[in-house]
């Protein structure tokens, strides 16, 4: 049983990952009203969101050595900072050059969140029980979505202008920032502070270049590209493809079923791989089941097409909640966990990046999503490519 202490870090850790998402993907809602007020063109409109993204794939390095030598403490409690004030100055940007600035300095933020979550569960949780908790915390994200995608056009009718939202949304992150320096006080006075001994650990070296040698680094960063960019890149097209692939008149709802595969996933694969105590088996049968998945998203008509939705969300997250979980119980990267997992996710985030605008062009090209979709179900199958050398890292291996 988890005790008191341990249940309030993971409230706290899935309210971050919410937040994360809710500001991020609100944008998507609110950018029609912002290019019309503010005169963009259609780059400049994807620059504002894609700033983010540069900004995460850049700092994540630099956050994941951070994290290691501050603490999850401090450096989460940072990065929820520079979410909630510049995420609230969204709301008072007068031109595009001002909300560039603040999209940015939230990126700066975005940056952190991820490599705190594994190192918060390394210091919370014995190593063979860690899928879980990591699970519980990325869960967030999938409901950030849902509340992004349903919430802001309920919010933004209410509150008659995209300016508050924004100011909504940075408020509510500033009142999280407030009960995480509030709540994780036991952090900071030694809480699970206690890393593994040397002699237990095989450390490659504590430095950039001892990780950029290390293999299993480099297979999980291509499953996190993978996984990252199937997800992300079906987010933002999934519409578009139900509407001229599949001719449904369901697209919202339709939609809904990616992130609530990549919620299911959150608590069942985690748990699961927990219990049986591997972690390889899973990511190859997810890794199998994902290319098939999102190819019939774009071919399968309803009511069938609701459960390939949610399938490709569930197998695509399901293999990133293993490929966080796995560099808390590497021998190599346990000690380096916020250093490992800032590199494997922001070689990783380069995919959300590159993925979208290929989806968009070979549309443009072919004048039809299929070769999209089927790149995009080749990325997916990739996962259990890379998942075929992978080290076994669950208990029943040890």
């Amino acid at each position: 049983m988890f005790t008191r202490f341990q249940w309030v870090m993971l409230v706290l850790a899935f309210l971050t990952s919410l937040t994360m998402h809710l500001l991020l993907f609100a944008y998507s809602l609110l950018k029609d009203l912002i290019a019309l007020e503010m005169q963009l063109t259609y780059a400049e409109t994807g620059f504002v969101f894609s700033i983010s993204f540069l900004t995460l794939a850049a700092l994540r390095i630099p956050w994941g050595f951070v994290i290691d030598k501050l603490g999850v403490r401090v450096s989460a409690g940072l990065a929820l900072t520079l979410l909630g004030l510049f995420g609230f100055l969204r709301g008072f940007a007068i031109n595009y050059e001002s909300l560039l600035v603040f999209q940015f300095f939230m990126g700066v933020g975005f940056a952190a969140v991820m490599p705190c979550l594994p190192k918060l569960a390394a210091l919370l949780f014995p190593r063979e029980k860690t899928s879980f908790p990591i699970g519980v915390s990325i869960s967030g994200f999938a409901i950030g979505d849902v509340i992004a995608l349903i919430g802001t056009p309920q919010l933004l009718k209410l509150l008659n202008g995209w300016r508050n939202v924004f100011q909504v949304y940075g408020a509510w992150a500033l009142i999280l920032t407030a009960l995480w320096w509030f709540f994780s006080r036991k952090l900071g006075e030694g809480y699970g502070s206690k890393q593994p001994s040397q002699e237990h650990s095989d450390i490659l070296g504590k430095d950039l270049a001892a990780l950029f040698r290390n293999r299993q680094v480099w297979l999980l960063s291509g499953l996190y590209f993978s996984a990252c960019a199937c997800y992300d890149t079906l987010f933002i097209w999934l519409p578009s493809i139900l509407v001229e692939e599949t001719a449904s008149n369901s697209v919202e709802f339709i939609t809904l079923m990616l992130p609530l595969g990549f919620f299911a996933a959150s608590f069942v694969v985690g748990a699961l791989s927990d219990k049986f105590g591997l972690r390889k088996p899973f990511i190859l049968f997810l890794g199998l089941v994902a290319g098939p998945a999102i190819y019939f998203t774009g071919t399968f008509r309803e009511p069938i097409v609701w459960f390939f939705v949610f399938l490709a969300g569930f197998c695509t997250i399901g293999g990133l909640t293993l490929v966080l979980a796995i560099p808390v119980e590497l021998p190599q990267t346990r000690v380096l966990v916020g250093s490992a997992v800032g590199l494997i996710t922001s070689f990783g985030n380069l995919g959300s990046f590159f993925m979208p605008t290929l989806v968009g062009y070979l549309r443009d090209v072919t004048g039809s999503f299929f070769w999209g979709l089927f790149s995009l179900s080749l990325l997916g199958e990739s996962m259990f490519i890379m998942g075929l050398p992978l080290t076994e890292t669950g208990r029943k291996k040890r």
